[in-house]
């Protein structure tokens, strides 16, 4: 884990080797979109490309929603 933020751990998602792992399909180079991972303590996950854009989605949600 990187840091807590507002509830949220975040962690740089390339360190996590289960992931680099878990899906053969993807090619060696990853989506930079997924690069970083915010997990709220209830289990929900956000990704993104930098620590500074999972705060923002954090901060302003609304601006984010699918």
């Amino acid at each position: 884990m990187i840091e807590n933020y507002k509830g949220w751990d975040i962690a740089l998602n390339w360190d996590n080797k289960d992931y680099l792992q878990g899906d053969t399909s993807k090619s060696n180079f990853l989506n930079q979109k997924e690069k970083w991972i915010g997990v709220h303590f209830n289990g929900e996950k956000i990704y993104g490309s930098s620590l500074r854009e999972i705060r923002h989605i954090i901060d302003y949600p609304s601006l984010h929603a699918n």
